[in-house]
Order: structure tokens, then C-alpha cells, then sequence
């Protein structure tokens, strides 16, 4: 393959076809290919149609598509296809360790890890209390283990194991008294709170009620103004009709001929 030639010459197809042409070109050059009827100047068949469809699979994905024409206008020549695909091909394979997928590995191992030292103490555990189970809880050993146990855990020497008792019933009451309190004091402010949202939602229901009686009178008291002034306009017009009634009775009469006349 001669050197300046892109995809866009491979599936002869300019650089503005669309989806539809670039599709149409490969399928053509694919068949041309497949049935050894292509006239391209390579004389591997295996690379050709490599290279035939990663030209598709660029220029049919959008963005790689920019990225690739990005390419073309920055070097201001045409490289060649082959250059093109070893970079595809090395970029391909330093993104197989990038960054992310590092930081991913590492977390993971780190996840792993922590897994088998979790079973480790868990199986350390284990084995402990079988062998503390092993033992007479009333011997002197089983009673020493037990204390030891107690002062690695709560951080207090116990004379006996009777004594370690009392003392882990009375920590254990007083977390309970604790825990109490907490509730106690959750609930007190969660009632405080219900308290102050009734408050102020019952203002706010009284100034809205308020507000409606006001607003009902006003208009109760419109309504009233309307209706007299209506009334007296009404009662206007009754006068007018009546007084212009007599005025044309008036005229009519003045109207008549006088029978003394001659």
C-alpha cells in the first residue's frame, strides 16, 4: 500500500460521506475482496481485510471518526494506513495498563488481602475458643485465660472471674442506661419538633383562615354595594320612564285641537 493513503481512499468514499455511503462502500469493497475481484495494490488478502475493517469501524463510530480526522488536519499530510494501525495497535496495548486499570488492580489486591487476614483471625478466633472449650471453665487455667481475655478486652484487671462478672454486668448496665438516655433524649427532641411544627403550622392555618374571613367580607360587602346601587339604578330608571311617560301624556294633550276653536 503506497504511503499517503487514508481510510477515506480505502473504501473510496470522500471525506463528507455519511453513515449510509461509508457502510455501502465497505459492504462493496468487503464482496469486491472476498471474491478476489478488488483491485487494491496489497497482495495480502489477511491484512487487507484488516485494514479495510478497522477503516470501518473508525469511520463508523463518530467519535473516533473525529479523533481520526482530528489527526489528519494536525499533521497536514495523509499518513498511511499501516503507520495508522501500528499506532491503533500500540495505543491499545499501553491502554491495557492504564492508570485506572492500575489503581483497579490495586484495589482489588488490596480487597484480597484483606480477605485473608480477615479468615486468618477469624480461624485464630476459632481455634481459641475450641481450645478454651477444651478446657474445665472451673480450672484455675480456664480461669486465668478468661481473665486475660477480659483485661485485653475491656482494659481491667480482675482479681477473679466472679468479680469480672459483676463488672461486665455493671458496664453492660450502664451502656444500657446510656443507650436509654440517648433514646430518651432522641425522643424528647423529635417530640419538641412534632410540638413546634404543630405550632407553627396552626399559625399558619390561623392567619389562612384569617385571611379567607377577610377576604369573604370584603367581597360580602361588594356584593352588597352592587346590589344597592343596582336597586337604585333600577329604581332610576323606573322614575326616569314614569316622569318621560307623563312628559309625552303632557305633550299629547297639549297636542289635541281645542273645540272652541274655529
Amino acid at each position: 500500500m503506497k504511503q499517503g493513503t487514508t481510510y477515506y481512499d480505502l473504501l473510496a468514499v470522500s471525506q463528507h460521506a455519511d453513515l449510509a455511503e461509508i457502510s455501502a462502500a465497505y459492504r462493496q469493497v468487503s464482496n469486491a475482496l472476498a471474491t478476489g475481484q478488488g483491485a487494491l495494490p496489497e497482495s495480502d488478502t489477511v491484512l487487507q481485510q484488516q485494514l479495510l475493517k478497522q477503516a470501518y469501524e473508525v469511520l463508523s463510530t463518530p467519535s473516533r471518526r473525529a479523533d481520526y480526522d482530528a489527526g489528519l488536519a494536525m499533521r497536514g499530510e495523509v499518513p498511511s494506513l499501516l503507520d495508522v494501525q501500528l499506532r491503533t495497535e500500540a495505543a491499545n496495548e499501553s491502554a491495557k495498563w492504564s492508570p485506572i486499570r492500575r489503581l483497579l488492580t490495586i484495589i482489588a489486591s488490596l480487597m484480597v488481602v484483606g480477605m485473608v487476614m480477615q479468615m486468618a483471625v477469624m480461624f485464630m478466633a476459632y481455634q481459641r475458643s475450641r481450645a478454651m472449650a477444651d478446657v474445665d471453665a472451673t480450672s484455675p487455667v480456664a480461669e486465668k485465660a478468661y481473665l486475660q481475655d477480659f483485661y485485653q478486652t475491656y482494659g481491667i484487671r480482675a482479681a477473679s472471674r466472679a468479680e469480672a462478672d459483676l463488672l461486665l454486668a455493671d458496664m453492660r448496665r450502664k451502656e444500657q442506661a446510656a443507650r436509654d438516655e440517648v433514646q430518651r433524649q432522641r425522643q424528647e427532641e423529635e417530640a419538641a419538633l412534632k410540638l413546634k411544627r404543630f405550632e407553627e403550622e396552626s399559625r399558619r392555618l390561623g392567619a389562612e383562615v384569617t385571611a379567607n374571613n377577610l377576604r369573604a367580607e370584603q367581597e360580602a360587602e361588594r356584593l352588597k354595594a352592587e346590589e344597592i346601587r343596582q336597586k337604585e339604578e333600577a329604581e332610576r330608571a323606573v322614575k326616569e320612564a314614569e316622569l318621560a311617560r307623563r312628559e309625552q301624556e303632557i305633550n299629547r294633550f297639549r297636542s289635541r285641537p281645542s273645540q272652541y276653536g274655529e
